[in-house]
């Protein structure tokens, strides 16, 4: 993916997420750092308790997971914790390859 190309996509994630180190928690967490901390680790945010339950089985955000979660958050979380009903805040789905490739070369900048 194209990094700058995914700065520019994630302007629409910004409504719900900041990107800068120390920035504020809006109604997704701060994703700086994402790729280097372990999931649900974002300091002050209250996450679903789903996402909880996939967290508490352990996985890491490398660019696969990434993928798998920003193409559909709430298929993730259900094939993650193995129930059908598990539900994520994040509702939104990237729905292009290319856009999910560059937002997640993006977030591995932010480190």
């Amino acid at each position: 993916g194209d990094a700058a190309k995914g700065a520019n996509v994630a302007k629409s994630c910004g409504t719900c997420h900041s990107f800068e180190q120390g920035g504020a928690k809006k109604q997704g967490p701060n994703l700086f750092g994402i790729t280097t901390r372990g999931p649900g680790k974002a300091e002050g945010f209250n996450y679903s308790p789903s996402y909880k339950a996939a967290a508490a089985k352990g996985f890491a955000w490398d660019a696969a997971t990434l993928q798998d979660y920003i193409t559909d958050p709430t298929a993730f979380l259900s094939n993650k914790t193995g129930d059908a009903a598990a539900r994520d805040k994040m509702t939104f789905k990237l729905a292009k390859p290319d856009e999910r490739a560059d937002v997640i070369a993006y977030l591995a900048t932010l480190k």
